[in-house]
């Protein structure tokens, strides 16, 4: 089996009409895309994680006329996870319709990278990926990240930290977070990039993983 990793940019910011109003709200941040699914009979399931105030996400979340179900559970932090139980929407039916087609794994989490980006990884037979791929609707902006053979144990390695990942390391190894001793805190690396220090927390320690992971195979 072969896999291809891609960054992915959807229409309107979102993969389904639900996320878009995530997408939309200033007041909470997607982070992943923990699990999703689809039924012959056109529904699915989205779990996110999010950034979020679970009060006020609770106060709107349900008002979407493609919600069926929802819930809400409070992570660590100030993570909140959503789970949407959602009637067919686009893009999520063109998509999952081309890896259910050809039979292909997405893997889960899905990683936002962007206000309407996303980062994923497909694994499936070579010929597979390729028609799937072929088939993505002109409206999608996709891009090819890498791709080899498929190992389900395999960890990402530098090459692949998001554009956010790499700002966020960069940013903290030029104001001394890494010195000895620290000249700087989580605090000051979100200062310098205009974000929440939990943002930094969560990017930086993904961001440590992918490199130590490479380094040490």
């Amino acid at each position: 089996m072969r896999y291809v990793r891609l960054e992915l940019s959807t229409p309107a910011g979102a993969v389904h009409p639900v996320g878009r109003g995530l997408a939309t709200d200033s007041d909470l941040e997607r982070a992943e895309l923990v699990y999703l699914d689809s039924f012959p009979d056109g529904t699915g399931i989205l779990l996110y994680r999010l950034r979020a105030d679970a009060e006020k996400l609770r106060s709107h979340i349900g008002e979407h006329p493609l919600v069926l179900e929802w819930d809400l559970f409070e992570g660590t932090g100030a993570d909140v996870y959503c789970y949407l139980s959602v009637d067919s929407g686009e893009p999520a039916s063109t998509l999952m319709s081309l890896v259910g087609q050809d039979g292909l794994i997405v893997e889960t989490p899905i990683e936002f990278t962007g206000s309407d980006s996303l980062r994923l990884t497909v694994a499936g037979k070579e010929e597979m990926i390729q028609h799937a791929y072929q088939s993505i609707p002109e409206r999608f902006d996709c891009v090819i990240i890498k791709t080899g053979e498929y190992d389900p144990t395999c960890k990402w390695s530098i090459l692949d930290l998001t554009t956010r990942q790499q700002e966020v390391l960069r940013t903290a190894v030029d104001i001394g977070y890494y010195d000895v001793p620290k000249q700087a805190t989580h605090q000051d690396i979100a200062n310098e990039l205009g974000c929440a220090t939990s943002t930094v927390d969560e990017h930086l320690r993904k961001a440590e993983s992918g490199v130590f992971s490479s380094l040490l195979g």
